[in-house]
């Protein structure tokens, strides 16, 4: 039995469902949600390889040892990207230093306002931060931050993309 498998069994057993007794109803609704689940599982594989570890609400709040509020908060005031898909939230794993606990990346306030109108649910923001940019002279806006004086650079390089996703 595989790993899948048999959280499936354990679930059904711990909501006292008996897998014996389900109809081919029942079997057809569960198959429908299983081919969902298991494009999600796909989509976020594939966001993975291009944006690097995406953080659950839970991993979030581990690593900075912040509260839920304070989380909310950091997203509120665009220092923290929340990513919004049809699982729930995710979080990137490059928008946190390496400090522990981890804080946002410094200058990342400024690269995130100019797509909050745009972007709300997060994706292209986390796409452009990860991307190199001609502008960042082929680094992605993350590598630039921590440089001396890249701040503007990478804000006035959000603006200019942010604004070409509106137009």
């Amino acid at each position: 039995m595989t790993r899948l498998a048999k959280v499936l069994d354990d679930e059904l057993a711990a909501q006292g469902v008996d897998a014996a007794d389900l109809n081919s109803g029942d079997v057809e609704y569960a198959e429908a949600a299983i081919r969902g689940l298991v494009s999600r599982l796909k989509a976020r594989r594939s966001w993975e390889a291009h944006l690097g570890t995406l953080l659950s609400h839970r991993q979030t709040l581990d690593l900075t040892g912040w509260s839920k509020q304070a989380l909310s908060q950091a997203v509120r005031n665009h220092r923290v990207l929340r990513l919004e898909g049809s699982g729930g939230h995710g979080y990137l794993l490059a928008g946190f230093d390496d400090q522990v606990p981890a804080r946002p990346v410094p200058g990342l306030k400024e690269a995130l306002l100019p797509w909050a109108a745009v972007d709300p649910r997060g994706w292209a923001a986390a796409s452009w931060l990860v991307s190199p940019q001609p502008e960042l002279g082929g680094r992605t806006p993350l590598e630039s931050l921590p440089a001396a004086g890249a701040r503007e650079r990478v804000a006035a390089a959000a603006r200019q993309a942010a604004a070409r996703l509106a137009a």
